[in-house]
């Protein structure tokens, strides 16, 4: 790093829309059809949100059930993610990041019970 150029590995969402196109029914239950604007609606987000909601009791009971330990588990995934590009490691940050789609997509076929 320069004295004052920062070099940043980090993960984002290129386009928000295709998650809701990917996890619709993840992307209701984590938000309203009225988003705020200027925030982000990425991956990250995505898990971050079901969980925080699921931690604090917002979701619909039913949801809560269907969605069982996979919520903490996409949390816990993030925080690896998060770890592996402030470590600087790339390859790792990629297969977590694959992992994370992963999970979104087992989950999503568990909200299609809903």
């Amino acid at each position: 790093m320069g004295r004052l150029l920062q070099i940043r590995v980090s993960a984002n969402t290129y386009d928000e829309a295709e998650v809701a196109r990917t996890w619709p029914r993840l992307s209701k239950l984590a938000w309203s059809e009225d988003r705020v604007s200027d925030a982000s609606y990425g991956v990250l987000e995505l898990c971050r949100t079901l969980a925080e909601k699921q931690r604090l009791g917002m979701l619909p009971k039913e949801a809560d059930e269907a969605l069982g330990e996979g919520a903490k588990r996409l949390d816990a995934l993030v925080e690896r993610l998060e770890s592996a590009l402030g470590d600087w490691k790339a390859t790792e940050a990629n297969r977590l990041s694959d992992d994370l789609e992963d999970a979104l997509s087992e989950l999503e076929k568990e909200a299609e019970k809903l």
